[in-house]
């Protein structure tokens, strides 16, 4: 979340499959709750999380958080190398 940084801004087709999910947190609600809280690997300083991936195991459900975590990571277009090899096996 940098200055000037806007939703109109996001490149949808980075990403293009239709198992991605892109959100835009402009008010930073799960960018803190993420940044409070340890998941993935990611997260729990308090900081606010942004410019990270997180795949859940598609049988988790989130009660009083999110459970299941099977990738995370940070940042994305800084690692998309890091993101296929974490995520290519989850597709097969």
């Amino acid at each position: 979340m940098l200055p000037g940084d806007d939703r109109s801004e996001i490149d949808r087709e980075v990403l293009d499959d239709p198992r991605v999910v892109t959100f835009w947190d402009g008010e930073r609600t799960a960018g803190d709750w993420f940044g409070a809280h340890r998941v993935g690997g990611l997260g729990g300083g308090g900081y606010t999380i942004w410019d990270a991936f997180f795949a859940f195991d598609g049988s988790a459900r989130w009660r009083a958080g999110p459970t299941g975590a099977v990738a995370a990571g940070s940042t994305i277009i800084g690692n998309t190398g890091a993101l296929e090899q974490r995520f290519e096996p989850l597709l097969r």
